[in-house]
């Protein structure tokens, strides 16, 4: 007999992962182009700062007041990331890094007085995924619509500072959703599973890499009682690894002809 529990609670984290993931490839291919791996991290914990100290300094903020405060810090870095971009692009991955481990420090401080400060900490990095509700989807499918289509219906904002804003968008979104970790592993593995040799990208095998991993990350994690977010950061790097093991063996010469055309 199927557990219509068990249904009720893997469906919508089935709808959240898949949905955040089919958002993240794109970007995360764009990340890798740029060569700015960290700017990931960065900003879902910058966008984590700010919904923390929300939470310790303001009584039950209201939804809104959340969103504004995350996509207000994460614009912010987003201008200041594209600023490092244009003035000294050859210490930008470093800028970017350094903001991400300052940023993870102030959460740290910002919960050090916390009577629930392990909880939340572990919120902001792993997510609460098999939590995720329908209330939440219909709330932040909105923003995900509209990223999808500028990104989709004006190509040039994935340049110069439209990708930053839009990427911030995007994280803040998301680092609600799935947590910092996850946000990162739905970013750059799946796209790194769709990287091919000659350094395009093949974004239909990144897809399904990260459409796998999330299935399996959240079946067996639900089944097995395993925390949600770790192990899907798990799946996404299993996943990521399988599809490009088997695409470079399914792409090799098999024959002398082949290996005279190659």
């Amino acid at each position: 007999m199927i557990n219509t529990e068990l249904i009720e609670i893997v469906l919508p984290a089935f709808v959240t992962g898949l949905l955040c993931t089919a958002l993240h490839v794109p970007l995360g291919i764009e990340v890798l182009k740029r060569g700015i791996v960290f700017i990931d991290l960065a900003t879902a914990q910058v966008a984590g700062v700010a919904i923390v100290a929300l939470n310790v300094w303001v009584m039950e903020p209201s939804w809104a007041g959340v969103q504004v405060a995350a996509f207000g810090a994460a614009a912010a870095f987003a201008f200041l990331f594209r600023w490092v971009e244009k003035i000294m692009p050859a210490e930008q991955e470093a800028v970017i890094g350094s903001c991400f481990i300052v940023a993870a420090s102030v959460t740290l401080l910002l919960l050090a007085n916390n009577p629930h400060g392990g909880e939340e900490l572990e919120h902001v990095l792993s997510g609460q995924i098999l939590f995720t509700s329908w209330s939440d989807i219909a709330a932040f499918l909105p923003v995900y619509l509209l990223v999808a289509g500028l990104w989709l219906g004006y190509p040039n904002l994935r340049s110069g500072q439209g990708f930053f804003l839009l990427f911030a968008l995007a994280i803040t979104a998301s680092v609600q959703l799935l947590g910092v970790y996850v946000v990162f592993a739905s970013l750059i593995l799946p796209a790194l599973s769709g990287r091919r040799a000659d350094g395009s990208y093949n974004l239909s095998r990144a897809l399904l890499s990260g459409g796998a991993a999330v299935i399996a990350g959240i079946l067996v994690s639900t089944v097995a009682d395993l925390p949600a977010g770790p192990f899907l950061v798990l799946c996404f790097a299993v996943s990521a690894i399988v599809v490009r093991v088997i695409s470079y063996w399914t792409s090799r010469p098999t024959s002398r002809s082949d290996l005279r055309q190659a």
